[in-house]
């Protein structure tokens, strides 16, 4: 990282207005550090709720699930042997 910003201010620092091209760059450089964070913050808002569902419908939050009703068991024939 630190070999790509070298060239950058060395070429900035002969342009004029330097200190716009910088303060330019820092607001970029910030506005992406709060995109990350909002989107990590959404992300993991997103797996506790998942999480949270998960739990409520797997009864781990003290209730046993939903047991589905079972129908008659087959019953077994056999053959009587001859």
């Amino acid at each position: 990282m630190k070999r790509m910003f070298n060239p950058m201010l060395f070429l900035m620092s002969n342009v004029p207005d330097v200190e716009r091209n910088l303060e330019l760059i820092m607001s970029a450089l910030q506005l992406t550090t709060d995109s990350v964070k909002n989107i990590k913050n959404g992300i993991d808002s997103f797996q506790t709720s998942i999480l949270k569902m998960a739990k409520s419908m797997s009864g781990e939050n003290g209730q046993e699930p939903p047991v589905p009703p079972q129908g008659p068991e087959p019953s077994v024939t056999s053959d009587p042997e001859p």
